[in-house]
């Protein structure tokens, strides 16, 4: 198809990973898949057909649970607007990825951060208090115009859901991005957050009963940690059935934070990088991403914290492979990431008991894809992909990443911008052009998957001589 800690850590890696080898038993009872279809990423633009087989290709490699979130960016509300405009369109393929995962097999969670809201609910009477943290299409809860809109918008969509036969199991709420208001009212927007969330889960419970409410911990700060579970200790005892921690980039535990009673420690796991946390290769910027020692010491640290869960954050189908390394190893199938990849080339590249290990080996060394030969990567993988007579675009990415990579050294070789850099530059972009287009589907992509978010160290000094460049040509018409 086209589109498609240190030491202590992983020596603790290596005694709770290999206990399960081979067992029966997973690592984590909740497996939770979370892909935001938004921004223009690949689960956006996917069709049903190959959602479907997403879905089935995550139940394999063992998830049980998959989430989307209604990001309204952009979007009027489909429940007043007469047309069948954006907002109505990526609803109705969300409620139809939602029917396509409880056909595969999958229990569905819907992730919501309740005060953004729909572009033609942003008036100016009604709008949050905005900083740092704080961004996006939002509105006071704390003005009661404000929150019953909010209120009335969760109504209509776990009403559509339920009408639609979709069982919600999962209400995860998430106080950010996009989230919040820093308005007096609403300080501290930890405890505002709280009350309108236990408002909107009584919806919820009407259209979806028995619904439990996993909260995502993405950017709380220690302090907001407490001041929640005081809360719901004082006010909603029992309500709250997991919190998934933040794990910061480059880390693999979660920290020790306050939580509610019986509130069992859950952790919020970014699959979407790579082993190396800097330089950045994240987001799909460089095509598939690789962590086969991070995902494992990852899992591994949660284990061994009390973690009984966690939601797997996921940005598109260029983290195919980190995929089937998470949800390998904590449903228990998979000792370690070495056995997931060997048996990843088995089942889609076409590898045999012979060559399969080779093909691990070859993944792993892009966990720091910035330290890889990129040239010489590319020759072992066109050996390793003639054995196995490899084809299909699970290869072809790894293949336009490479090559990313091999322009991405040359360019780093110069710093003045002469045209041989240029013609460098202008390849490295069309290689992009490739793996976005003719193997992901993309188009038109938005906020932290566009062009200009890049995290090269050539890309603003090109982008300021381009800029340069066309002032002076300006001047001198």
């Amino acid at each position: 198809m086209r589109w498609i800690r240190g030491i202590i850590i992983l020596g603790v890696a290596g005694v709770v990973l290999g206990a399960v080898a081979g067992a029966a038993e997973p690592l984590f009872e909740r497996r939770a898949l979370y892909c935001p279809a938004h921004f223009g990423n690949s689960y956006e633009v996917m069709g049903e057909r190959e959602i479907r087989e997403l879905l089935a290709e995550a139940k394999h490699w063992g998830f049980n649970r998959y989430g989307d979130w209604f990001d309204t960016v952009d979007c009027a509300d489909p429940f007043v607007d007469p047309f069948y405009n954006k907002g109505r369109a990526l609803w109705d393929r969300k409620k139809r990825n939602f029917q396509s995962a409880q056909e595969a097999g999958l229990e569905c969670e819907l992730i919501i951060t309740p005060n953004h809201v729909f572009l033609d609910q942003c008036r100016p009477d009604l709008l949050a208090k905005k900083e740092q943290r704080i961004f996006g299409q939002l509105i006071c809860p704390s003005i009661p115009e404000a929150r019953a809109i909010i209120l009335k918008n969760y109504e209509n969509l776990f009403r559509d859901l339920a009408d639609s036969g979709v069982r919600i199991v999962a209400l995860c709420p998430c106080p950010y991005d996009f989230g919040g208001c820093a308005c007096e009212k609403c300080a501290p927007w930890i405890l505002t957050f709280a009350q309108l969330t236990k408002e909107i889960g009584v919806i919820a419970e009407q259209y979806h009963p028995g619904i439990e409410m996993h909260f995502v911990g993405w950017w709380w700060a220690p302090e907001e940690h407490a001041l929640f579970a005081e809360w719901a200790d004082r006010e909603a005892p029992g309500w709250v059935k997991s919190i998934a921690l933040h794990i910061p980039h480059g880390e693999t535990g979660v920290s020790d934070v306050p939580l509610p009673q019986d509130c069992e420690r859950q952790a919020f796991v970014h699959n979407g990088y790579a082993d190396q946390a800097q330089p950045q290769d994240i987001y799909g910027h460089l095509g598939p991403v690789m962590a086969a020692e991070r995902l494992p010491a990852t899992l591994a640290a949660l284990k061994a914290h009390g973690v009984t869960g966690f939601m797997a954050y996921s940005e598109g189908i260029y983290e195919d492979v980190n995929k089937a390394i998470l949800g390998g190893i904590a449903s228990g199938q998979y000792a370690d990431a070495g056995e997931v990849l060997a048996a990843y080339a088995k089942r889609y590249l076409g590898a045999d008991e012979e060559n399969a290990a080779a093909w691990a080996g070859w993944f792993k060394q892009w966990g720091r894809p910035f330290e890889v030969d990129a040239a010489k990567a590319l020759e072992e993988l066109a050996a390793l992909r003639e054995a196995a007579g490899a084809s299909g675009w699970r290869v072809r990415q790894w293949e336009l990443k490479a090559e990313m990579l091999r322009l991405h050294a040359l360019i780093m070789t110069e710093t003045a911008w002469t045209p041989e850099r240029l013609a460098l530059v202008d390849q490295f972009w069309a290689t992009r052009e490739r793996i976005d287009r003719g193997v992901y589907g993309l188009g038109a992509v938005s906020h932290i998957f566009n062009y200009r978010f890049s995290r090269l160290p050539w890309h603003d000094s090109w982008a300021k001589h381009l800029a340069e460049t066309a002032h002076k040509a300006e001047d001198a018409m």
